[in-house]
């Protein structure tokens, strides 16, 4: 018996510290699995509104203006909180305020004002334009400068990056300081926001779609 009760003093408090080792850990798995589901719900919905960007310049010519606008329609479920008329409003105003700042960009990579220049054609307007008429009868050459023929030039792709912020608390600082870590030289991978505080990470995204209009303006291309 009195083994039993030395023992049982020595292991006075056990409890207590493996109470305090186990639930720290236990809130950080919590709250880390919480940021990366806003995380991967943040990437899903850029992919979806990029592939839309996509689509919306493939009939108006590529126009970067009006892909921006459906790249933030497409972003908007990120920032609804209601589901009713002014909270969707809300979040479009929300939307088009990131893309204001920057927090979402979009760059059209193909077709380039080269390949523009090599295939553009007068049209029955009597305006020059990269055409989109009858591709599958035109000549399939690859231009030795491009080193593309006409069909791929009408191949519109798009990159959109979108800075997401990190709005968990705790683990946005354990995010940035692996970041960090993990990076050569200067991190320039996760961005802080000057106006709120928050690190915002980047998450990019791309689509490719054939065009259905042609490109009259060429300074809508890089």
């Amino acid at each position: 018996m009195n083994l039993h009760r030395r023992l049982a003093r020595h292991q006075r408090g056990q409890s207590m510290v493996e109470f305090c080792i186990v639930v720290p850990l236990f809130l950080f798995l919590l709250l880390l699995i919480l940021q990366m589901v806003l995380i991967y719900r943040a990437k899903s919905t850029l992919d979806y509104a990029t592939f839309q960007a996509a689509r919306t310049g493939a009939v108006n010519g590529a126009d970067p203006k009006q892909m921006r606008d459906r790249l933030a329609t497409g972003l908007v479920p990120l920032w609804t909180h209601s589901p009713d008329l002014g909270g969707v409003a809300a979040a479009r105003a929300k939307t088009e305020t990131e893309v204001l700042l920057g927090h979402a960009t979009l760059e059209v990579i193909s077709p380039t004002k080269q390949m523009w220049n090599q295939f553009r054609e007068r049209q029955y307007d009597g305006r020059l334009a990269l055409p989109n008429d009858t591709l599958q009868y035109r000549n399939r050459a690859i231009n030795a400068q491009t080193n593309v023929h006409i069909q791929d030039a009408n191949v519109l792709r798009i990159k959109a990056q979108y800075d997401f912020p990190l709005i968990v608390p705790f683990v946005d600082r354990v995010i940035v300081g692996a970041s960090r870590l993990l990076s050569e030289g200067p991190d320039t991978r996760l961005r802080r926001d000057l106006i709120s505080g928050r690190y915002r990470l980047p998450l990019v995204s791309s689509a490719e779609v054939r065009m259905q209009s042609p490109v009259y303006e060429q300074n809508n291309l890089r």
